[in-house]
C-alpha cells in the first residue's frame, strides 16, 4: 500500500536519490522497483545491532529528507538519532482509531482515506501529490522462473488464487467455508485453483484434501515472496481474507473477492482494483481491532459467520464473468 507513495515521490523528484528501508523479509516487494535507487533490509532478528548499523548507514548518506512511513516502535526509537535537514512522519490516528474501536464510535473513522493515500499526505509539504493510479508491484522479467517447472504450474491459462490465511487468526474465514466455496466453484466453473499460504498454515491441507489434483494445486509454504509475485502473474482473480497477499495481488492489478471480518473498509485497507468485491456486514461491534488480534466480545465472530460460502461463490462467479467480458 506504500508503493503509490514511492511512485509519486519519484514523480516529484525525478533526479533525487531515493532509498528505502524495509524489513528484510519484505525486501522482495521493492527489489525490482525502478523508482528506488537503494533498497535496504532490516533484519529484526538482529535486534539492537541491526538498528545501530542502520543508523550509521543512514547518517553516512547525509539525506536532505527522511520519511518515517511506518511509525513502529523501531522507527520511533531510531528517528531521533538520524541526521537530515527535514524529517517527515506518517500520521497514525491512534486516539481516533482507539475510540472508534473501544466505544464503537464508528463516525470517527467513517469515510477515512485509503491507506495508500495516507502514506502520501505527509509528503504534501514537499509538493508530492497523489496521482490516483493506485499501488503497483514490479516482478522480475529476466527469463522464465524455475518455480513454474518445480511446482508443475501449467501456464496455458490463468488460475484463480485462494488465500485462506491471515497473520491473525481472528481475521480468518473458517477453512470449512473456503472448502465449501471451492467445491461449489469446481462444480460450477471450469476454473483451476492455486492455494497460497505461509509455512505454518497447515490448515491448507484440509482445504485441498480429496480435491481433483488436476484442478487444485496447494502451494502452501512452498514459495518465497518473490516467487508468489511471479506466480501471481498467472492469476486472474483471488478469493481472500483481509491479508497481505491480497494487497500484493491488488498491486499487480488482480481483482479479489475479499471477506472482511473484525476489520472493516472504513479503516482504509481496501483493494484498489475497481472490480474487487468486498463482503462485510454492518454490525455494531465492528471494527473491534485494527488487525483482528483482539478477542471477540460476542459468542461468535458474527462478522465472519454471516458471510456464507454461497455468497462468496456467487460473488466470484460474477467477478469471473466480468473478467471474461473484459477479456473478450
Amino acid at each position: 500500500m506504500a508503493t503509490a507513495m514511492i511512485r509519486c515521490l519519484r514523480s516529484a523528484f525525478p533526479l533525487a536519490q531515493i532509498d528505502m528501508v524495509v524489513r528484510s523479509d519484505f525486501l522482495d516487494l521493492i527489489q525490482e522497483n525502478p523508482h528506488l535507487d537503494r533498497k535496504l533490509g532490516l533484519d529484526r532478528k538482529q535486534g539492537w545491532r541491526a538498528l545501530f548499523s542502520l543508523r550509521k548507514e543512514i547518517n553516512r548518506q547525509h539525506y536532505d529528507v527522511i520519511y518515517d512511513a511506518h511509525r513502529s516502535l523501531r522507527t520511533v526509537l531510531l528517528m531521533p538519532f538520524l541526521q537530515a535537514e527535514k524529517k517527515v512522519y506518517f500520521n497514525k490516528p491512534y486516539l481516533r482509531r482507539a475510540l472508534a474501536m473501544t466505544f464503537k464510535l464508528k463516525f470517527l473513522i467513517r469515510g477515512s482515506k485509503r491507506m495508500l493515500e495516507r502514506y502520501i499526505d505527509p509528503l504534501e509539504v514537499l509538493g508530492v501529490r497523489y496521482d490516483e493510479k493506485g499501488p503497483e508491484l514490479f516482478v522480475s522479467s529476466s527469463g522464465k522462473s524455475p518455480v513454474f517447472e518445480r511446482e508443475k504450474i501449467e501456464l496455458g491459462q490463468k488460475w484463480v488464487g485462494i488465500i485462506p490465511s491471515a497473520q491473525w487468526p481472528g481475521k480468518r474465514w473458517a477453512i470449512g467455508n473456503f472448502r465449501e466455496t471451492l467445491q461449489l466453484l469446481l462444480a460450477g466453473t471450469q476454473e483451476r485453483f492455486l492455494i497460497f499460504g505461509g509455512r505454518e498454515d497447515f490448515f491448507c491441507d484440509d482445504l485441498v484434501r480429496g480435491m481433483p489434483q488436476d484442478r487444485v494445486l496447494n502451494l502452501q509454504g512452498r514459495l518465497s515472496l518473490s516467487e508468489v509475485c511471479q506466480v501471481f502473474s498467472y492469476v486472474k482473480c483471488c478469493i481472500a481474507n483481509d491479508t497481505g497477499l491480497m494487497h500484493i495481488a491488488d498491486a499487480m492489478n488482480i481483482p479479489s473477492v475479499l471477506v472482511f471480518g473484525p476489520t472493516n473498509s472504513d479503516m482504509g485497507c481496501l483493494p484498489f482494483h475497481p472490480m474487487s468485491r468486498i463482503l462485510e456486514h454492518d454490525l455494531w461491534c465492528r471494527p473491534c481491532s485494527k488487525n483482528g488480534q483482539a478477542p471477540c466480545i460476542r459468542t461468535k465472530r458474527w462478522c465472519l459467520e454471516l458471510t456464507t460460502p454461497q455468497m462468496v461463490f456467487q460473488s466470484t462467479q460474477t467477478l469471473l464473468n466480468q473478467i471474461g467480458l473484459r477479456g473478450s
